[in-house]
């Protein structure tokens, strides 16, 4: 499990005049219980609460229903006897009369998540049990230290169309759909529940799970999402298959779907009209997927740890109309190449990192949904920035809703360092591109 390291608050550490820094009043009474330590380690009490997430979601492109049922087996590694679950929707942003600080259109207004059916340790609970409250949920329900709990959950909502808020349609057959299945929210030994509401500004804090994810789309279209593809040979026909599992092992960039393949078609698999695709990702604080029938994929994979071998493959994914997306999958291969050997220094740990063409700025565990830009330099920024993240938050599990400070700071540090080893007219902050000498 990854340690969540509060960054800033390492600093106590320091002596000035044989005294300690201030130390905020919500944090000295972790130092008195053991979970934290002032070197910045785990104290000896020190826990995080976690679950195994099973999902399988239906997505229809034509209508945008999205259709789930999630299984969750969620584990109180605390100390503390809980008497309410707490859950995030995070969907009901663009819920008729909720409280939002971002504007979504009319047309993209719906009753928010429906809850079908739940039940709890396989006992059918009434769908009143769970209190929805905007994107928050909670309902009463015991659970001792160290003890495991399941819920079961069908549900349903609408993927918004126009008001892409990290999220939604991009255009006629193609999507980025994140937060889209209920979750828990993060118990932790500084506050208790997460009970801090979605509004649409601030970010997001997640406790490290499993994800099991089964994603059923028409059979002609491509998905790509966190974690690794379980099923590739199943739903790629065999020349797009052997094309994959070739870019994972290749320094060389290749399209895995171009121009001419869309063309064609016969990318996918297609004796059935639906095709379920399975993504498995462990110790990740979320799960997002995107999916296009015109889409191109562009690929390539870099070693990233010398010692084991291991090698992470890099893919952009975009419509070929945008051309700075030509230039986006080199950018992220030199990012995560950079990252990696030169700052901070530390092996990416994700077997894959995918830009897809969006409508946002927003980064996900092993995924990026990042819009098309005109400039080149904006474009760099862009893709290094928002894999930077996949570090600062993701990694070192930064509560990105109260101190987003923390990983936006980090990324784009990493932003002004990274950059000019792609393009040399770009300097870091100390106003020097990197050479042979200072590289």
């Amino acid at each position: 499990m990854r340690i969540i390291f509060l960054l800033a608050l390492t600093a106590i550490s320091l002596f000035t005049s044989a005294q300690l820094l201030p130390v905020a009043r919500n944090i000295q009474p972790l130092y008195e219980k053991g979970t934290r330590s002032l070197t910045g380690a785990p104290g000896k009490n020190y826990w995080q609460n976690t679950a195994n997430y099973d999902i399988d979601v239906q997505f229809d492109p034509a209508t945008r229903l999205i259709q789930g049922k999630v299984k969750i087996v969620y584990t109180n590694n605390s100390p503390d006897t809980l008497r309410r679950i707490w859950f995030k929707l995070y969907p009901n942003i663009f819920q008729k009369g909720g409280i939002r600080q971002l504007r979504v259109e009319a047309a993209d207004l719906t009753d928010g998540v429906i809850i079908d059916s739940l039940d709890i340790n396989d006992l059918a609970k009434p769908i009143q049990w769970l209190e929805i409250n905007g994107t928050n949920a909670s309902g009463r329900q015991v659970v001792l230290p160290g003890q495991k709990i399941t819920f079961n959950i069908n549900y349903h909502y609408t993927l918004n169309k126009r008001s892409h808020i990290r999220t939604g349609e991009i255009e006629p057959g193609a999507a980025f759909i994140a937060y889209f299945f209920p979750r828990i929210a993060v118990y932790d030994d500084i506050d208790g529940w997460n009970t801090i509401p979605y509004t649409g500004t601030q970010e997001f804090y997640n406790d490290f799970c499993h994800f099991s994810v089964g994603i059923t789309v028409p059979s002609n279209y491509v998905v790509w999402a966190t974690g690794d593809l379980k099923n590739g040979n199943d739903v790629l026909t065999p020349v797009f298959y052997e094309r994959m599992e070739k870019a994972a092992k290749s320094d060389e960039f290749t399209y895995i779907i171009d121009s001419n393949d869309l063309k064609r078609g016969n990318i996918t698999k297609t004796d059935n009209s639906h095709l379920t695709w399975h993504f498995d990702a462990d110790d990740v604080t979320d799960f997002a997927f995107a999916t296009s029938d015109h889409y191109l994929w562009q690929s390539s994979s870099i070693e990233v740890d010398r010692v084991t071998k291991r090698r992470t493959r890099v893919d952009a994914v975009f419509n070929a109309k945008h051309k700075d997306y030509f230039h986006v999958a080199s950018d992220a291969r030199k990012t995560v190449e950079v990252m990696s050997f030169i700052f901070p220094k530390w092996a990416f740990p994700y077997p894959h990192i995918t830009i897809f063409d969006g409508l946002d700025q927003m980064e996900y565990p092993m995924m990026v949904n990042d819009n098309p830009v005109e400039d080149r330099h904006e474009s760099i920024s862009l893709t290094d920035h928002e894999i930077f993240h996949m570090m600062f938050p993701f990694y070192v599990g930064t509560n990105e809703t109260k101190y987003a400070w923390m990983d936006e700071g980090w990324a784009t540090i990493g932003e002004w360092i990274v950059g000019p080893y792609i393009d040399s007219t770009l300097v870091d902050e100390y106003g020097v591109a990197p050479t042979a000498s200072n590289a």
